[in-house]
């Protein structure tokens, strides 16, 4: 079966999930940087323009002073405009020579130009001076935005980037994770023993890296799986015609007059020839599927194949076998293969669950025939339930058998494009098949 994530995993299982949480809290990150950087700036500007106002403010009084010479015009004039600058919250300062003349004593003298004075109280004063003359300006508060309005400066940039993250983190996520995605849906399809088509290089190095890695690995595999399944054909061709031969000459053997314990001995040698025989005839079919271009893919009802396998079984095992078709159970495939599936589930639950009742639900879920197999036998420990889907694997207690029953019914499925698994049940063992439901669309075009 594929790869591909199923939708109703939580975002931050997926990659795609992670790269989007990535992205959203990069943008909010980086929102509180453009915020920091915002109110920096503006508290730059706020003072910058301060200052202007300031040191135009001390060089129209120091053009004023310089036309008042005389001592009492002047010190009228310093008044009249420290009286006019009070209500700003400003204060002022007039020195000539680096004498005070006027204004307020208590501010410093700097150099021309605007500084932050310390102490008791901060000031931030501005100084113009020609020739002789001075004039300080300085305000009771240090120029600031404020913490309301740095707060709401912060707030609107993280709020503005969490807005963005949130409507785009999962779209982004999606553009920069789907070569990845491209090339996990062309690993999904791939088939067991073809060359796989994983695409054309994107230009993103590491994928590409992967997909080239991967290619070999499919290669390799796909070639191994191919010798495998030549020599199992081969070795099963050679039994083949030594095994009907000896299958021959011992059903000769009971038609002579030979004493009851000889008769017993070659029936035993009879039943075991056909056990080999059915194990070369699965080795066979074993080594078919999986060959692409020997499937039919014709419309085939399950119900029917079922049906007849219930009819070819003995009397009292096919009174323990009941089927209940709820759904159609038609799929796309080869009807042979198929119809060796139904029968290693069918045989599969009548030899392993004990001597109840065996259930066969066939329905239709999510565009998938799934075909439940229901024993009340002793069921199937979890941790043997992988295994069981592997060749030549029998499960603890098992009874007769060569392990390709399950291994053989998992190949069919996949070869169909489906799947096969246990499910968790009290009691007894719940085999299910799903396979794609035929589609009239399909069916036309085959």
């Amino acid at each position: 079966m594929g790869m591909h994530s199923s939708s109703t995993e939580p975002r931050s299982g997926t990659l795609v999930g992670r790269v989007a949480i990535v992205a959203a809290l990069s943008a909010v990150g980086g929102g509180l940087l453009a915020a920091a950087s915002a109110v920096t700036l503006a508290e730059a500007a706020v003072v910058r323009a301060d200052d202007r106002r300031l040191r135009d403010e001390a060089l129209e009084i120091l053009a004023e002073v310089e036309k008042h010479p005389a001592e009492d015009a002047l010190a009228r004039l310093i008044e009249e405009e420290r009286h006019e600058l009070a209500p700003a919250g400003l204060r002022l300062a007039v020195r000539r020579d680096g004498a005070h003349v006027g204004g307020d004593a208590s501010l410093p003298l700097r150099g021309e130009g605007c500084s932050t004075e310390s102490g008791a109280v901060e000031l931030r004063l501005c100084v113009a001076t020609r020739g002789a003359f001075a004039t300080v300006i300085a305000a009771n508060e240090v120029p600031s935005l404020g913490g309301r309005a740095m707060g709401v400066i912060a707030l609107s940039a993280v709020v503005v980037a969490a807005l963005i993250g949130a409507l785009t983190s999962r779209r982004l996520a999606r553009w920069a994770v789907g070569p990845l995605a491209r090339l996990e849906t062309r690993l999904g399809a791939a088939p067991m023993d073809e060359a796989v088509d994983l695409g054309a290089d994107e230009g993103v190095r590491e994928i590409d890296a992967l997909r080239t890695t991967l290619r070999a690995l499919l290669d390799r595999r796909a070639e191994a799986l191919r010798a495998a399944r030549l020599f199992a054909a081969g070795a099963a061709h050679e039994l083949r015609t030594p095994l009907t031969t000896l299958s021959g000459e011992l059903e000769l053997l009971t038609e002579g007059s030979l004493p009851a314990p000889e008769l017993d001995r070659i029936e035993g040698l009879r039943a075991t020839t056909a056990r080999i025989a059915a194990l070369v005839e699965r080795l066979l079919m074993f080594a078919r599927v999986g060959a692409a271009e020997a499937m039919r893919h014709d419309a085939v009802e399950l119900g029917d194949l079922l049906e007849e396998r219930k009819q070819r079984l003995p009397a009292d095992l096919s009174a323990r076998l009941s089927c209940e078709p709820r759904a159609p159970a038609l799929v796309r495939g080869d009807e042979s293969l198929l119809a060796v599936l139904c029968d290693n589930v069918v045989s599969n639950a009548l030899l392993h669950g004990g001597r109840g009742p065996v259930r066969v639900v066939l329905d239709e879920r999510e565009g998938d025939v799934v075909l439940d197999v229901i024993d009340e036998g002793p069921g199937v420990p979890a941790s043997e339930r992988a295994r069981l889907f592997e060749p030549f694997q029998r499960g603890i207690g098992a009874g007769p058998g060569a392990g390709l029953g399950l291994a053989l019914v998992s190949q069919i499925a996949r070869a169909h494009g489906g799947r096969v698994l246990f499910v968790d049940r009290e009691r007894g063992a719940h085999l299910c098949v799903c396979l794609p439901r035929w589609m009239p669309r399909e069916g036309r075009g085959a």
